[in-house]
């Protein structure tokens, strides 16, 4: 944690700056994230499947189970989420032995909080919660206490050992910063590409590696002993490269880089400008995430799952062998 802490006024700045476009509006994050909910409901099994079975070791939780969502983001998805985990603890329970439960949802303070929570369900713990109706819509009940917690993941945001089951999809790969060699390049390229020198690739990695690491080190103070954390992001196939393949990364970035362009040739944007923006996330691959983990020495790898993820030519439809998420 001390490069975050050393690095304070950043954070600070990327915490009030940086965030999904709030609303119910048709551009908004809560009506335009089909692709991320699409991401939920393929890694839904795995998820469920590794509380089953690792709620062993969590047999005594002291009556209350106590749930982060980290990047939750707002809309249906985020209730999706916390609906899954609270009904996968349940079914590992004893009815008389059951806890009451806490679901923190956790995201940078331009998070639109207010969105969610006016589309929260009532409070009615006597009920059984079923996540969705035919139409993936959230039902109109919740058997949880629900909080909202503002800021960067990067650090300690809970008491320590309060948390049982942390989560956290589509939002790792978002960095703490640009690595500060590539902000001082200028280049049309707003994200890695093959016609990047080798130590774009390296630097973007090392960025990867510090904040993912804060990240862990943040979590390991805030989880109970015997705690459980399950971890999905976009990412690189096996035993890739970043110089080779970017992933879903590369895949917005160009995206990006073509509006730019066509932004800069209507001299709407000066091509300075242009050449001076770069994106601060990045596509692991599943080897880069359990050396990172294992590095880091306060989590044991479970398991790893590469899944099939989104199509760069659909933004909507997942499917096995595309690209990679991690659980």
């Amino acid at each position: 944690m001390e490069v975050i802490k050393s690095q304070s006024k950043p954070v600070l700045e990327m915490e009030n700056v940086l965030g999904m476009k709030g609303g119910d509006g048709e551009s908004s994050y809560a009506k335009a994230s089909s692709a991320q909910l699409n991401a939920l409901q393929a890694v839904k099994p795995i998820l469920e499947q590794a509380i089953y079975e690792n709620m062993i070791l969590m047999s005594d939780v002291g009556g209350i189970f106590r749930i982060a969502d980290f990047g939750c983001g707002t809309g249906k998805n985020t209730l999706v989420v916390a609906n899954t985990i609270v009904n996968a603890v349940k079914s590992s329970f004893e009815e008389h032995d059951m806890p009451e439960f806490e679901v923190y949802f956790i995201d940078l303070p331009s998070n639109d909080f207010n969105l969610l929570f006016r589309m929260l369900p009532p409070h009615r713990p006597e009920y059984s919660d079923v996540d969705t109706d035919g139409d993936n819509n959230p039902l109109a009940r919740r058997s949880y206490i629900a909080a909202a917690v503002c800021g960067s993941h990067f650090r300690r945001l809970l008491p320590r050992k309060s948390l049982h089951f942390c989560h956290s999809s589509t939002s790792l790969h978002w960095l703490y910063q640009v690595p500060e060699s590539v902000q001082q390049r200028s280049s049309p390229r707003v994200y890695v590409s093959g016609d990047c020198e080798e130590s774009v690739g390296a630097a973007y990695l090392q960025q990867f590696d510090k904040d993912f690491t804060a990240f862990l080190k943040a979590r390991a103070q805030e989880i109970v002993d015997g705690g459980c954390m399950f971890l999905s992001l976009p990412g690189r196939n096996e035993g890739t490269h970043i110089m080779e393949e970017q992933g879903p990364c590369g895949f917005v970035a160009r995206q990006i880089e073509c509006a730019f362009e066509e932004l800069v040739n209507e001299g709407i944007v000066e091509k300075e400008k242009w050449e001076s923006f770069k994106m601060p996330f990045f596509s692991p691959n599943s080897d880069e995430v359990e050396s990172i983990v294992k590095k880091e020495g306060s989590f044991v790898v479970k398991f790893v799952k590469t899944l099939g993820g989104i199509r760069p030519y659909c933004m909507i439809d997942l499917k096995r062998g595309d690209v990679n998420m991690f659980g």
